[in-house]
This record gives C-alpha cells, sequence and structure tokens, in this order.
C-alpha cells in the first residue's frame, strides 16, 4: 500500500496552495472524491488480510480526517477571501449625490380647493368641515327629511352596521349636515366638505362628490338678494381664469348662477 504518510503530507500541501474555491474543489474530488486517491485506496483494503486491513483502515481514515479538516478550513478562507474582494469592488461611495426622486404633486381637486378657500377666506368667509361618516339626526332629522323618504333607502345612502344602541351611522349623502353643525356652534362659519351619495358606479366616476358648499349669514339680519348675488361674479372670473361662456345651470342648485368655462 503507497505510504500514507507521504500521502497525507502532499495532500495537505495542495490543499494549501489552492488559491481559488474551484481549485479547491477540484483537489477535493481528486482526494476524496469517488474515485479519488484516498477512496481508491479505501476500496483495496478488501484484499488484505484482517490485520493489516485495520491496520491500514484506521490510518486511512486519519488521512482522510485531516485532508476533509484541512479542506473545510481552507475553503471557508477563500470564501471570506472572495466576499471581501466583492465588497470592495462594489463598494458605494457615499460622496456621490442622492438619487433624484419623483415629487407628489397635489391633485387638481385639491388645488380647486384650495384656490375656493383662498378666494372666500379674502372675503371673510371662514371655513367648517365635518365628518364623513354622520348620525341620522344631523344627515336627515334636522333637515325634516322623514323616515319614509326615498333617500333613507338603502339603495340612495350607504349605511354601517348598527351599533349596540341600534343606531346606525351613514356615509354623508350630501352638504348639509356640515351646515347644521356649522350653525349649532357658537361662530357659525361658511362650509367646505365632501359628499357620498350611493350612486351608480361608471368607469369615469364612482359614489364620491368634492361638493364646496357656502352659507352666508349675518347676526344683524340685515342680509340683501344683491350682494349674495354678485358673488358668482366676483368668485368665478378669478376661479377660471376670467373665461365665461353662457349656458345652462341647474336652477335648484343656485337662484342665480354664471357659467364659466
Amino acid at each position: 500500500m503507497e505510504n500514507l504518510d507521504a500521502l497525507r503530507e502532499e495532500l495537505l500541501a495542495a490543499v494549501g496552495g489552492a488559491d481559488s474555491l474551484d481549485a479547491l474543489e477540484e483537489l477535493r474530488v481528486s482526494a476524496l472524491g469517488r474515485k479519488g486517491r484516498v477512496t481508491e485506496l479505501m476500496k483495496g483494503l478488501g484484499g488484505l488480510d484482517p490485520d493489516e486491513r485495520r491496520a491500514a483502515g484506521q490510518a486511512l481514515n486519519a488521512v482522510k480526517t485531516a485532508v476533509s479538516d484541512a479542506i473545510e478550513a481552507r475553503h471557508a478562507g477563500l470564501a471570506d477571501a472572495a466576499l471581501d474582494a466583492a465588497l470592495a469592488a462594489d463598494r458605494v461611495d457615499i460622496t456621490l449625490p442622492v438619487r433624484p426622486e419623483a415629487e407628489g404633486r397635489l391633485h387638481p381637486i385639491s388645488q380647486t380647493f384650495d384656490e375656493i378657500i383662498a378666494i372666500f377666506g379674502e372675503m371673510g368667509f371662514s371655513v367648517a368641515e365635518g365628518p364623513d361618516i354622520e348620525d341620522d339626526f344631523h344627515n336627515f332629522t334636522a333637515l325634516n327629511i322623514p323616515p319614509e323618504h326615498p333617500a333613507r333607502q338603502m339603495h340612495d345612502t350607504f349605511y354601517l352596521p348598527e351599533k349596540d344602541d341600534g343606531e346606525r351611522m351613514l356615509l354623508r349623502t350630501h352638504t348639509s349636515p356640515v351646515q347644521i353643525r356649522a350653525m349649532q356652534s357658537p361662530e357659525p362659519p361658511a362650509a367646505d366638505h365632501r359628499a357620498g351619495p350611493h350612486l351608480s358606479l361608471r368607469l369615469r366616476h364612482d359614489a364620491h362628490a368634492d361638493v364646496p358648499s357656502g352659507r352666508r349669514a349675518d347676526r344683524r339680519r340685515d342680509l340683501a338678494y344683491g350682494p349674495s348675488q354678485g358673488l358668482p361674479d366676483r368668485v368665478l372670473p378669478r376661479l377660471f381664469r376670467g373665461r365665461r361662456r353662457a349656458g345652462p345651470f341647474p336652477a335648484e342648485l343656485l337662484p342665480f348662477h354664471r357659467t364659466f368655462g
């Protein structure tokens, strides 16, 4: 049988000289693989006498263990070196400027509301907002909408599940509940808010509506119709940049109306 001490020293020297993971893998296969030098020697143990086989088997196992441990240690060292090299090559230069990121923009509806609030604010109006989820009193009862009114039906209103006391909250179906709350406050302001009536969905719209609603009040009760009628002439030219045309407008929404666009 081959000199096992010389074989061990040769293999350990080869392991220590491996300079890459690929070279180390080739050495492992040539020494410990299915047709490796150590494996072939172990296959030949069957032709020896029992006493010689026992001694040779122990010596071969010792060689195999020493080579395996050396290969494992060398693999860890080469893997760490490869990782360090990769990190050095891929190092991020922290002195570089930050990559530009896309900035968001205000939605056109939000921009329009901001302009409306600014215009009316210069005229002395203030802003009030109310909850999007309303109770029955502010949405219906305070507005003299009777229980049998169609607006209270499920097909016209988004209702929430009943609470413990049996009350059912709902999505505000119009702008008037905010006006009710504003009139109940010590300083009633103008109102600007949203409504969510139960409308049939379409490709270009849903059941949500953004509705600016205003209310003009005077504690002295000396309001005249003329100044109110002139509000559109003061507001709409600024809102639509002075573009004006004649056209129809739902009379039930405003007793006085102008069409701009």
